[in-house]
């Protein structure tokens, strides 16, 4: 799900070219339910802080990033769980 207004990904866009892109991409994703809770507010796990990893993960519910380290490539949102499928 979206954080911001499209207002906000235009102002990235010039800092980030391809930035809109990434974040519909991530937006698109299928991602699995959580095998803990159910739930389907999952996010795909990146790994490497960068500013533009930052601005996407702040942009989007469907980006889970980590500083360092993979523990699993999917976290659940509510229960705050790494998961694999």
């Amino acid at each position: 799900m979206l954080r911001v207004a499209e207002d906000s990904l235009e102002r990235m866009e010039p800092l980030y070219p391809g930035i809109r892109k990434t974040v519909a991409y991530y937006e698109s994703l299928y991602l699995p339910r959580c095998p803990i809770c159910a739930s389907e507010d999952t996010a795909k796990v990146s790994a490497g802080i960068t500013g533009r990893s930052i601005q996407v993960a702040s942009a989007t519910t469907r980006m889970h990033l980590r500083p360092s380290g993979h523990p699993a490539d999917y976290f659940c949102n509510k229960c705050r769980q790494y998961f694999e499928v």
